[in-house]
């Protein structure tokens, strides 16, 4: 009974909690990497671990809760570039750092729906492969591999992109009308 009522106060704090340490440690990256803020070495490498440490532990205790692990991922992984920025051992700039947050945030996704369902599962997959491929490729654009300014792409892409999605998403609706009225009789 006791552990029930610790484990539903965790729930309910980590509702604030979990955005608030998540927010709090991108911010913080951000700033960091801007320049225009300084704190003490490793005091955010440290912030962002521990928390990921005791997400991580959470999500363990609590059973299959995949916001813990979601957390717990974004937040370790935040760390251990955190922690490689301020040893020094990789140097980089806001432009070529946020694509990896993405990228994170794809591998968090992941990791928290393997940890929830113990298999793949598509509401977690896709949502990680969309992450994953975008910061892909604003990496690609932010580290110069692609010459050509994103601006420009998207000018030329967008439309060609824009069009073949809103005929798909008419017929999926004509479609659906369709098949309800057909069912209704």
């Amino acid at each position: 009974c006791m552990k029930e009522r610790w484990i539903n106060l965790l729930l309910r704090f980590s509702v604030v909690f979990i955005p608030l340490v998540m927010g709090f440690v991108v911010v913080l990256t951000t700033l960091f990497m801007l320049g225009d803020f300084r704190f003490s070495p490793f005091a955010g490498a440290v912030c962002s671990l521990v928390s990921g440490v005791l997400f991580w532990y959470l999500g363990i205790l609590i059973k299959n809760r995949a916001r813990f692990f979601f957390s717990a991922t974004f937040l370790f992984l935040t760390g251990i570039l955190l922690l490689l920025l301020d040893m020094h051992i990789v140097q980089l700039s806001v432009r070529e750092t946020w694509p990896l947050l993405m990228l994170f945030i794809g591998s968090a996704f992941t990791v928290a729906g393997y940890m929830h369902y113990r298999k793949p599962h598509a509401m977690y997959i896709v949502p990680s492969l969309v992450f994953s491929t975008l910061g892909f490729v604003f990496l690609l654009f932010s580290t110069d591999i692609i010459g050509v300014p994103l601006r420009s792409v998207m000018l030329w892409w967008f439309p060609l992109l824009f069009i073949p999605s809103l005929v798909s998403l008419l017929v999926w609706i004509f479609q659906r009308k369709r098949v309800d009225g057909s069912g209704n009789e």
